[in-house]
């Protein structure tokens, strides 16, 4: 996607709802811990996609926008809610139950590394440009900063769930996979509509993996308001707004703009612990945070969108 074939109200509307995805999933980090500590993760994140999928499969219907999908639509929009939703965040989901959330915003923040390669090989190299190249290795820096700062980065040591740090990062490559389909998409459907199937969908698969694992579904009866709150909060907020929001920017700004939500979340998950549960920020953090701002800045710099002939690479 080249900039210059938006114009410039979509492009402003793009950037107010990557805008959007900084703030709302920066937020969620709190919400997926208060989620895991007292439900199963699948079931949750299974209730999460499904509350929200389906709340936006039922806007579209009274707001008189639903359109029959063809059976390559329902195909393609099964085929991305599972990776994103599916397998993406409900591996991120049921990895937060044994690893710190420094760990999982550190492995997370490689999904920029991630597309910038797989573009790379796309378009035979052509999408590969210094202001990406550059803004992927600092902002990679600045989250390890802010990760570090807290004292919960540690890959060593006979009590790490080595299982848990894999689930993540390939929680990040079907993302990357699932994003890159979704993008490619020739014949879409209206976004509000795409959404709910892709969540719908991806919520059935967290359904069916639920009952493969046999998890433990009475933990929801136990489970105490502040839980069903998060899954509330995820739904509404990390799933109805954030994804519609960054489905939204995926269709509209450059892969390489879209994927500075990756490092930019964990310093407004840092920024809300300080602002609403008074954690401490280290000069560290500081450092992490301006690393992670100049980052963006990089990336986002006047001649940093792919050329011509990568973005029609990338279509092919």
């Amino acid at each position: 996607m080249n900039l210059a074939s938006t114009t410039s109200k979509e492009r402003t509307l793009a950037f107010i709802a990557l805008g959007v995805v900084y703030i709302v999933w920066g937020s969620t980090y709190v919400g997926i811990r208060l989620v895991v500590e007292h439900m199963p993760p699948f079931i949750a994140a299974a209730i999460r996609f499904l509350l929200a999928g389906g709340a936006l499969l039922l806007f579209t219907r009274v707001a008189g926008q639903w359109k029959a999908p063809t059976r390559e639509q329902w195909r393609n929009a099964a085929l991305v809610g599972i990776l994103l939703m599916g397998i993406g965040n409900g591996l991120i989901m049921w990895a937060q139950k044994s690893i710190p959330s420094g760990i999982t915003a550190l492995l997370v923040a490689t999904f920029p590394l991630w597309l910038t390669l797989a573009e790379a090989l796309m378009s035979r190299g052509a999408s590969l440009r210094l202001p990406v190249v550059s803004g992927v290795a600092v902002g990679l820096v600045g989250v390890f900063l802010i990760a570090s700062a807290k004292g919960d980065v540690s890959f060593s040591g006979a009590g790490t769930p080595v299982l848990a740090l894999i689930a993540v990062q390939a929680a990040s490559i079907c993302w990357t996979i699932g994003y890159i389909k979704a993008k490619s998409l020739k014949d879409r459907l209206p976004l509000v509509m795409a959404s709910g199937l892709e969540m719908t969908s991806g919520g059935i698969f967290l359904l069916l993996q639920s009952i493969v694992y046999r998890e433990e579904w009475g933990r929801l009866l136990r489970a105490p308001w502040t839980a069903w709150g998060g899954v509330l909060f995820l739904a509404v907020f990390g799933s109805i707004i954030g994804f519609t929001a960054f489905a939204f920017t995926r269709h509209t700004l450059p892969s390489d703009i879209v994927g500075t939500y990756a490092y930019v979340n964990p310093l407004v998950a840092v920024i809300f612990g300080w602002l609403f549960f008074g954690e401490s920020i280290s000069r560290q953090t500081v450092m992490g945070g301006a690393l992670i701002l100049a980052a963006v800045f990089v990336t986002t710099l006047k001649g940093s969108s792919p050329p011509a002939e990568a973005c029609q690479a990338e279509d092919q």
